[in-house]
């Protein structure tokens, strides 16, 4: 991980997202702010754009003809670049189709933003607020709001102090918007410019003169010349420039498949193998498309599971019985590659998701026979166990289709029931629909509503944690603790511990340290007195002497750096608040106590924390206790006690009328 520029005054962490994709994470200096939302790490984090792509933006962008003789996307990139009444902000308001994320690169790069420094903004939070985007010096900024239907007046009013913020700081904001959701009457100045869907043989052809020069004439020659209608969107268009731009040889009948989704080539296929006799190749064909590369043993297991699913009878002789593999294989169009995976990919490129997409939609009937097939094969000790992850990308695939809700609907509905053969898969479904960039808004809402709902089942409960504590909570870490603190507030101990495990796992992620701790902090010196029992709860569970190294300042930091450190400074307040809340302060001094006694934590780290923590305590029950101990303590522990002790009736005594300085004052450290 290596340190870039900031997000206004806090420094970027770079780190590895999916894809081709980088992501930038805000980390910076914790600084609390009682009146205003943002804290450095609340900042929205940006990916980078690939770099193939970035190419094409450069290299082979269509632009349809604009005002006064110039391209749409340069007169609107004008509005961030004529010398006077300038703005750092435009509004791009088009349907989606037609090349909104390549106009905003485009528009970026017109602006003489570097390449390098255009982020594409990743959306952790409910809802809209200017206050978390960034405006990093000379950096250019890609907010797509096209999920939001509605948006605040505070969110249009606020635009107006990005812009200053952003002028300041030569940044750049290029907002993508639904045309109908783009409301702002009279609140802000921010421009707003329409986009015409460019011809997409123009854009084919672009890409093509771009990627494979010489073959801009395969658009025009049959059977590729009617693919491609002028309105089909600018994504098909780029779509089939790569097809022909890879294409082996002069195969243009294979791009037309693939670009088909292999259309005639399955109906073709079924049609042939239609007979009784085909099921087992039919089943084959399913579970190689499923478990693409998968080793062989597997992806057989799973052709006969499905096979007797629909009432097929396997043939006695077991795995002698039949033809060989090289023949079964041959009849599906697939082939063996390294390590014994079964391909269909590496005969025929895109097949496989194209498989599944035809028998979903030619056999309707079917779909809830694949879907308790695919969550047998992927249930603990199921033969495809260890494939959960391409099943579930599989199946979040087939739900972007007509009847698709059935996959989240079934998914909800395996978990409810409890029905631990299916859970797995349907946590990884419901977790992949959330990351999902088409099915990702719904399915945080849905999130958010079973958290906030007083039905939710515990089997619910328990899922909406545990996605929380997965790839939700590391890409969108604001979103999944808006959820656990729903699941807090509903004070049952079913959701405490939700909460507790989801937490702890997040918080092992050194980069969301802060992010983590704070929030719970805030939970904890909240007026709500639910929400403040579950934040002290929560935070004791994160004091655990097991996981406490995830937290605890270094092992040579004095009280000083305690104080001048983010999470020392978090990490007091959580104790206070816990020694605070009658129902846990018994509870947050044992936990202490177990700190002092423990070996496995250096004094360098205990000390100067659990001064800092009791100083101004010293004459409460419970921290007499404390330091005091009792039988049961360790040597370790009664040695810390007496420095420790030592220590605060010394500063104690120094203060004028015996009163204990401010926390973070300035007093004496506790050497060690």
């Amino acid at each position: 991980m290596t340190d870039g520029e900031g997000y206004g005054n806090v420094p970027l962490q770079q780190a590895e997202a999916s894809g081709n994709s980088q992501v930038t994470q805000v980390a910076g200096d914790y600084e609390e702010h009682h009146h205003r939302y943002v804290r450095g790490w609340e900042y929205l984090r940006g990916a980078r754009v690939d770099d193939a792509e970035m190419d094409l933006v450069d290299n082979a962008f269509v632009d349809p003809p604009g005002p006064n003789g110039t391209g749409q996307v340069a007169a609107a990139a004008s509005r961030l670049t004529r010398p006077y009444d300038r703005n750092q902000i435009l509004v791009i308001c088009a349907e989606a189709g037609a090349g909104r994320r390549t106009a905003a690169l485009r528009v970026l790069r017109n602006a003489k933003v570097p390449r390098d420094k255009i982020l594409w903004l990743l959306l952790d939070w409910d809802q809209p607020r200017t206050e978390q985007i960034p405006y990093t010096e000379n950096h250019g900024f890609v907010l797509d709001l096209t999920g939001y239907r509605t948006l605040t007046e505070d969110f249009y009013t606020g635009l107006a102090d990005y812009q200053k913020d952003a002028e300041a700081n030569s940044a750049f904001l290029v907002i993508l918007a639904d045309p109908g959701a783009w409301n702002p009457g009279t609140l802000t100045a921010a421009p707003s410019v329409p986009l015409v869907r460019p011809p997409a043989p123009q854009v084919a052809k672009a890409h093509l003169a771009y990627l494979s020069a010489g073959r801009e004439d395969w658009l025009n020659s049959p059977p590729l010349d009617t693919l491609l209608a002028p309105a089909a969107p600018a994504a098909d268009a780029a779509h089939l420039a790569r097809l022909i731009a890879r294409a082996k040889g002069n195969d243009r009948a294979a791009v037309k498949e693939e670009f088909t989704d292999w259309h005639d080539h399955l109906e073709n296929w079924f049609d042939k193998h239609s007979q009784e006799g085909d099921l087992r190749e039919r089943a084959l064909l399913l579970a190689a498309a499923l478990l693409e590369g998968v080793p062989a043993d597997v992806v057989l297991a799973a052709a006969d599971r499905l096979f007797t699913e629909v009432g097929g009878q396997l043939p006695p002789g077991g795995a002698l019985a039949g033809r060989d593999l090289g023949k079964r294989l041959e009849s599906i169009h697939a082939r063996q590659v390294a390590g014994e995976g079964i391909s269909l990919e590496a005969e025929q490129h895109g097949l496989p998701a194209a498989v599944l997409k035809y028998v979903w939609q030619q056999r309707p009937q079917l779909r809830p026979v694949l879907l308790e097939w695919a969550s047998q094969i992927s249930a603990p000790n199921g033969i495809a166990v260890r494939h959960l992850r391409r099943i579930a990308d599989c199946l979040v695939q087939l739900s972007l289709l007509p009847g698709g809700a059935t996959v989240r609907s079934v998914a909800s509905t395996w978990i409810e029931t409890d029905r631990i053969a299916h859970r797995q898969l349907a946590i990884e479904i419901l977790e992949t629909m959330a990351l999902h960039p088409v099915t990702g808004v719904a399915t945080r809402k849905q999130l958010y509503d079973w958290a906030h709902q007083k039905t939710t089942s515990k089997e619910l409960i328990r899922a909406v944690g545990e996605i929380c504590a997965g790839q939700l909570g590391r890409k969108y870490p604001r979103v999944a603790l808006t959820r656990l603190r729903l699941l807090a507030t509903r004070g049952d101990d079913d959701s405490l511990q939700a909460v507790t495990d989801a937490v702890r796992t997040l918080a092992a992620a050194p980069e969301q340290h802060t992010l983590v701790l704070s929030e719970i902090i805030g939970w904890a010196e909240s007026a709500d007195t639910k929400l403040r029992m579950a934040g002290t709860s929560t935070f004791l569970a994160l004091a655990e002497v097991g996981d406490i190294h995830l937290l605890l300042p270094g092992e040579q930091e004095s009280a000083d750096d305690l104080r001048a450190r983010p999470t020392g400074q978090l990490f007091v307040r959580g104790w206070r608040a816990a020694l605070q809340e009658p129902a846990i302060a018994e509870a947050a001094h044992a936990r202490l106590a177990s700190w002092l006694d423990s070996p496995a934590l250096p004094d360098q780290q205990v000390l100067p924390l659990a001064g800092e923590v009791l100083r101004g305590y010293i004459g409460q029950a419970g921290a007499a206790a404390v330091l005091v101990g009792s039988s049961s303590s360790s040597d370790v522990g009664r040695s810390r006690r007496r420095r420790l002790l030592d220590q605060l009736i010394l500063e104690h005594a120094a203060t004028p009328s015996g009163h204990a300085p401010a926390p973070g004052s300035g007093s004496a450290s506790l050497s060690a």
